[in-house]
């Protein structure tokens, strides 16, 4: 040992190098470890024992060494199922619900159609009672009750198909009225056992008429032109009242073939046209009919004026 001296009189030690996987470089981080997987000895035996173990259960079950487990799951998992069930199982009250649903739905849809029906019976005992009121009022006509059938499918024209034909006397140009004297149009092609009726709001259509006022004119359809009725030919210095009555003419030089005067047509709405240089006007005319309620109308196979 020497003396005299700042040295450790420990003998030195010689400093090993650390391991090479310790040793990183503090500009370069550490890249991540690989993933561990399983080598094939290892997956085997893991198939083995999930075999074996799948066995051995098979064998307790068959003993019914499982039923205490069984029963103890059932008894947990039960009430569960219950609950499910009530909130929308297939046999739970949610179906139950929707039956009666169901089945209110559908008796509501009849007593609906049962409504519809009590109502359009209603429309046409009315309207029965109300031509048996236009027979009762003109005793001499010749009248002829007729159900309506159906409409023109295309609905390009204003018409209607009646129950009687030619087999019961119907003829073309014949008058068809409905709720007792309102005039709707006429009999415009015949078959034995059903005829076509034109109404008169169709295009086609014109009719003499005349305003409670006594002034003469032609009633004309305007409903393919996005109109009900006018009446035209009305002379200039008349002054037409609103809601005045419009009739079926009874002057014999502008009434038309086969109508009776008389009849009702619709009421005055506006004056539509006015031509200062001309000696006519025209004037916008309400009907009296709901054309699309009719179910009973009446076929004027004569009159004592016609």
């Amino acid at each position: 040992m020497l003396r005299g001296t700042g040295t450790d009189p420990t003998p030195a030690r010689a400093m090993l190098p650390p391991p090479a996987w310790l040793v990183t470089d503090s500009r370069e981080p550490i890249a991540d470890a690989p993933m561990t997987t399983l080598n094939v000895r290892q997956t085997f035996a893991l198939v083995v024992l999930f075999v074996a173990t799948s066995l051995t259960f098979i064998q307790l079950d068959n003993r019914r060494a499982l039923d205490p487990v069984k029963s103890a799951l059932h008894v947990v998992v039960s009430p569960v199922t219950r609950l499910a069930g009530r909130f929308g199982g297939p046999d739970g009250p949610d179906t139950d619900a929707a039956r009666e649903l169901e089945l209110l739905r559908t008796q509501n849809e009849g007593l609906l159609r049962e409504n519809a029906a009590l109502k359009a019976g209603q429309r046409e005992i009315e309207q029965l009672r109300q031509q048996a009121g236009l027979q009762a009022k003109n005793p001499a006509w010749s009248l002829l009750q007729a159900r309506v059938m159906n409409t023109d499918p295309t609905n390009a024209s204003k018409i209607i198909v009646i129950d009687k034909g030619s087999d019961d006397g119907v003829a073309e140009g014949m008058a068809v009225v409905a709720r007792e004297n309102n005039y709707i149009g006429l009999v415009t092609e015949v078959s034995p056992n059903t005829a076509r009726v034109t109404l008169i709001i169709d295009d086609s259509q014109r009719v003499g008429a005349r305003l409670e006022s006594g002034a003469d004119g032609v009633v004309s359809g305007m409903w393919q032109k996005g109109g009900r009725l006018t009446i035209n030919y009305v002379d200039r210095d008349v002054q037409p009242v609103m809601q005045e009555l419009v009739l079926t003419a009874d002057d014999a030089a502008i009434r038309t073939d086969r109508v009776p005067g008389g009849l009702l047509i619709g009421r005055v709405e506006a004056v539509a046209e006015s031509n200062p240089q001309g000696d006519a006007q025209t004037i916008n005319v309400l009907p009296m009919v709901d054309f699309e309620q009719l179910s009973v109308v009446t076929v004027v196979l004569s009159a004592e004026e016609i």
